[in-house]
C-alpha cells in the first residue's frame, strides 16, 4: 500500500509541532523524521485503525482500508496533550462518553480543513482555526484531505458554568489573539514533552494548571452561557489560588480570603452550602500533591514529600493521609508502583478494552 502519511507528511508534522524546528538532524529511521517523533508516534491503519481510534464516536470514510492516522499524545495530570495526522474520514460523536467521564477536546487545525456539523449548523473549521467537541452534546467532525489537528482534553469538571455552550456538542473559537497564541502553545508544549518527558511532579502540575486556564479563557470568548455568575467567578478563583499556594505548609485560609480582598466571614459564605468546607478543599489538594510527590520517581522520603505538599512534617501527612486516602503513604507508593492509567475517555478503544473494570 502506498501511505498518505509518509516520510514528508511526518517531517512536515514535527516542525508544525515544533514551531519550524522539528528536529530535523535528530533522524531515526528514516532521513528527516525526528527521533522524538519516531519514538513517540502511534501508527493506525484500516478498518481496525479506525476503530482503534475512535474511542467514543463513529467513524465512516470513503475506503476504510486505505485509512492511516499518526497520533501523539501526553498525559498531564487530568489533561491530555495531543496531535493527529489522519487521512479523510468523519467521526460522529453521540452523547456521552466512556466510562461516566465527560470531556471536551479543544484543538486547532493546523493542515487540511474540516468542518463542524451540530445541531445548530456546519461551521467550517479552517486551517489556523480552533474549535471543541464536547461528549455532552452530539455533533459530526469531517476531516477533507490529510489533516492534522493540535490541542488538549480537558475534563467538564475543569469548566464551570460552561454547561449551556458545551451543551452543543462543538463550536468554533473566535479567530483573537488568545486563540492563536493558544494553538501555538499547544504545540510547542506537546513537542517539548514528547522530546523530554522525564519532568518533576512541579513541571506536570504546573502544566496542567497552564492547560486549564488556556482551555477556560478560550471558552470565555463565547458569547451566551450565562451561566458563570459573581460567586461561580470567585469561587473557581479560590480554587486557583489554592492550587497555586497550597505546598505552603503557612499557607492558610486568612491569606486565601486576603488575596480574593474580602474578609474571612465573606470568604466562608462565598461557600455556605457547597459539598465541601474551604478547610476541606485545602486538605484535599495537599493530598492530591501528596499522592503525586510519594509516586515521582527517584524515592523521596516523607519528609521531604510532606514539605513539597504543604503538611508541617512526616507525622502530620502520614495521619493526614491514612484517615483520608485510607492508606499509609509506604502502602500507597508501593501501589503506585504499576503502570498509571488515563482517564478511560482518553483512551483509544482497543486499551479500553484492555483496561481493568
Amino acid at each position: 500500500m502506498v501511505r498518505m502519511l509518509d516520510e514528508g507528511q511526518l517531517t512536515a508534522w514535527a516542525r508544525r509541532l515544533a514551531g519550524g524546528d522539528g528536529g530535523a538532524g535528530e533522524c531515526a529511521g528514516a532521513p528527516g523524521v525526528p527521533r522524538w517523533l519516531a519514538a513517540n508516534v502511534i501508527r493506525l491503519d484500516g478498518h481496525r485503525g479506525m476503530m482503534q481510534l475512535s474511542n467514543f464516536g463513529t467513524m465512516s470514510a470513503d475506503d476504510p482500508a486505505a485509512f492511516e492516522a499518526a497520533l501523539l499524545r501526553r498525559s498531564i495530570g487530568s489533561t491530555m496533550l495531543y496531535s493527529t495526522l489522519e487521512t479523510p474520514h468523519t467521526v460522529s460523536y453521540d452523547r456521552g462518553a466512556p466510562g461516566g467521564e465527560d470531556i471536551v477536546i479543544v484543538g486547532m487545525a493546523n493542515q487540511g480543513g474540516q468542518r463542524l456539523r451540530t445541531a445548530t449548523g456546519v461551521q467550517a473549521l479552517a486551517v489556523g482555526r480552533m474549535g471543541f467537541m464536547s461528549s455532552l452534546g452530539t455533533s459530526a467532525v469531517e476531516h477533507r484531505g490529510v489533516s492534522e489537528t493540535t490541542g488538549v482534553v480537558v475534563p467538564v469538571s475543569a469548566l464551570p458554568g460552561h454547561r449551556k455552550v458545551l451543551a452543543r456538542g462543538a463550536d468554533v473559537f473566535p479567530d483573537t489573539p488568545l486563540t492563536r497564541a493558544a494553538g501555538v502553545a499547544f504545540s510547542r508544549m506537546l513537542s517539548e514533552w514528547m522530546r523530554d518527558p522525564d519532568q518533576g511532579v512541579g513541571t506536570v502540575a504546573g502544566t496542567e494548571s497552564t492547560l486549564v486556564a488556556l482551555v477556560r479563557g478560550l471558552f470565555r470568548q463565547l458569547p451566551g452561557d450565562g451561566e458563570m455568575d459573581r460567586a461561580s467567578e470567585l469561587r473557581a478563583e479560590a480554587m486557583r489560588v489554592i492550587d497555586a499556594r497550597h505546598r505552603d505548609a503557612g499557607f492558610r485560609i486568612e491569606m486565601l480570603a486576603a488575596e480574593l480582598h474580602m474578609s474571612r466571614r465573606q470568604l466562608f459564605r462565598l461557600f455556605a452550602g457547597t459539598d465541601e468546607t474551604l478547610a476541606a478543599r485545602l486538605l484535599r489538594r495537599r493530598l492530591e500533591t501528596a499522592r503525586d510527590e510519594l509516586a515521582a520517581t527517584p524515592m523521596q522520603d516523607l519528609a521531604t514529600v510532606a514539605s513539597r505538599s504543604g503538611f508541617l512534617d512526616a507525622a502530620a501527612l502520614r495521619a493526614q493521609f491514612a484517615r483520608h486516602v485510607g492508606v499509609s503513604p509506604s502502602a500507597y507508593r508501593l501501589a503506585a508502583a504499576s503502570p498509571p492509567r488515563l482517564a478511560e475517555a482518553m483512551l483509544l478503544s482497543d486499551e479500553q478494552e484492555r483496561s481493568p473494570s
